[in-house]
């Protein structure tokens, strides 16, 4: 009988992240941009305070994980545009609400790209 092994503080620590981002696009869709950016502003203190109490910093961690976050926020910004563009299930003058919805959840999904990467992140060889 094999013995299962028990989860990581990392992998514990990804199911609040992914219910914060889960939350934060619920308020955007819902219009309340406090609540989003309270959800936002707490996704990104996760790691920090995760990395700054369990795990070593090294050079370049910010600065790859600002990278992250700038693709990462690209991604909605990117799809919204090209929905819109080919207009896939767009009605009359619906297209550009489906862009501001990518413009409102970008900042959530790049944060989100963040996280990840700062709690899954390996240090370079």
């Amino acid at each position: 009988m094999r013995l299962r092994e028990p989860l990581s503080s990392t992998a514990l620590l990804l199911v609040p992240a992914l219910a914060l981002a889960g939350l934060a696009c619920v308020a955007v869709s819902a219009r309340q941009l406090a609540l989003a950016a309270a959800a936002t502003g707490t996704l990104l203190l996760l790691p920090v305070v995760f990395r700054l109490w369990t795990r070593t910093w090294y050079r370049g961690l910010v600065l790859r994980g600002v990278g992250v976050f700038l693709v990462g926020m690209h991604v909605p910004l990117l799809l919204g545009g090209a929905l819109a563009y080919s207009r896939i299930g767009c009605e009359e003058g619906g297209c550009p609400k489906l862009y501001l919805l990518g413009v409102l959840v970008s900042p959530i999904v790049g944060t989100l790209s963040s996280v990840v990467y700062w709690l899954v992140g390996r240090p370079p060889v």
